[in-house]
C-alpha cells in the first residue's frame, strides 16, 4: 500500500528534538517505510536525526510518504499528531 499526505506544523515551536522523538516512537509501531519531505529535504521517518534535519518552522507543510502494509494507520496516527500538536499547546 503506498499513502502520501501534507501536515502542518501547528505546535509554536516547530520540529524540535522532543517532536522527532514522538514522531519516530509512532512510526517505529507500524509495517511501513515513512518519508517526511520539506523545502528540498528529505527524512526517514523514523530516524530522529533525519527528522531533525528538516528544520522545520510552525505553519510548515511537509510532505509525507508511507509504503508498506500498514502505511494507511501509520498517516493517519501521524496526521493525528500533528493536528494535536505534538501536545504542546
Amino acid at each position: 500500500m503506498h499513502v502520501e499526505r501534507d501536515v502542518t506544523v501547528e505546535n509554536q515551536v516547530g520540529i524540535h528534538l522532543r517532536v522527532a522523538s514522538q514522531i519516530v516512537k509512532l512510526l517505529n509501531r507500524f509495517n511501513c517505510d515513512v518519508e517526511i519531505s520539506f523545502n528540498g529535504r528529505l527524512a526517514n521517518g523514523k530516524s530522529i536525526m533525519s527528522i531533525t534535519q528538516l528544520m522545520a518552522p510552525p505553519g510548515s507543510v511537509l510532505h509525507v510518504k508511507a509504503v508498506g502494509e500498514e502505511a494507511a494507520r501509520a498517516v493517519m496516527e501521524l496526521d493525528k499528531l500533528f493536528r494535536q500538536k505534538f501536545g504542546e499547546d
